[in-house]
């Protein structure tokens, strides 16, 4: 594996995947939102991103994209691939069988599930990997991910507007209604909706929300619950 080993076209490519993966962040959590382009003497043959939901991953749609054609390409992606059996067979089983030569990777998945699994076994099937194009903006794509993988905890944006919806990027909204903590979900596979969260007043709020999958929450630094959950003063990232 080659930590900062890079092709003259590997920008332009994982620019291509960093864009996939932003444009799906706030809908596909529990998983991060990742991106992936395939290509082939100079061609995109294949691309996509985690779908609505968490699954299917970014590979597995790039990958059925370009088929057969697959064979002796180069691979981007915005995240190591998995190497766990989740849903599905592993990300990393299907570039090896698809016949992938190369993948280029932004940055190391945290997931002790992963944790640099997935790199030792593309490494040792033979293909070469290389590691850190596009770290830093991947990482800020999938910050939230990153976050509960560290804490337990979704990242929290914090708001000095009240809001009836999740802003873009976000997995959902946290406020209080009639009384009672509310989530304002996104739309992932179902429509968006709002749910009464069940706790009680012991509960470690964001530790639950972690829990159910989220890796990105917003609330009004107003909002009743703000104060139990730290709210700035003075702000620190308003929206």
């Amino acid at each position: 594996m080659h930590p900062t080993l890079h092709s003259s076209d590997d920008a332009r490519w994982m620019r291509r995947a960093l864009d996939l993966a932003q444009a799906m962040r706030g809908h596909v959590w529990p998983n991060p939102p990742v991106g992936c382009v395939i290509v082939k003497n100079g061609i995109c043959i294949g691309e996509g991103a985690t779908q609505p939901g968490g699954r299917p991953h970014a590979e597995r749609v790039a990958l059925d994209i370009a088929g057969e054609a697959a064979r002796g390409a180069t691979l981007y992606v915005t995240l190591e691939p998995c190497c766990h059996w989740g849903h599905t067979s592993p990300c990393a089983d299907a570039i090896i069988m698809a016949g992938i030569t190369r993948v280029v990777a932004s940055q190391q998945d945290p997931d002790p599930r992963v944790n640099g699994g997935g790199f030792r076994q593309l490494a040792e099937a033979g293909i070469d990997v290389a590691i850190g194009e596009g770290a830093k903006e991947a990482a800020c794509i999938m910050m939230g991910f990153l976050h509960r993988v560290h804490t337990g905890t979704p990242h929290v944006t914090w708001l000095n507007e009240p809001a009836g919806r999740a802003p873009d990027g976000e997995d959902a909204l946290l406020m209080t209604q009639q009384g009672l903590p509310t989530l304002v979900l996104t739309t992932q596979r179902t429509l968006e909706n709002s749910s009464v969260l069940d706790i009680n007043r012991d509960t470690d709020v964001l530790a639950h929300l972690g829990q159910l999958g989220l890796t990105s929450v917003a609330i009004y630094t107003g909002d009743p619950l703000a104060v139990a959950l730290g709210s700035p003063r003075p702000l620190e990232n308003p929206l």
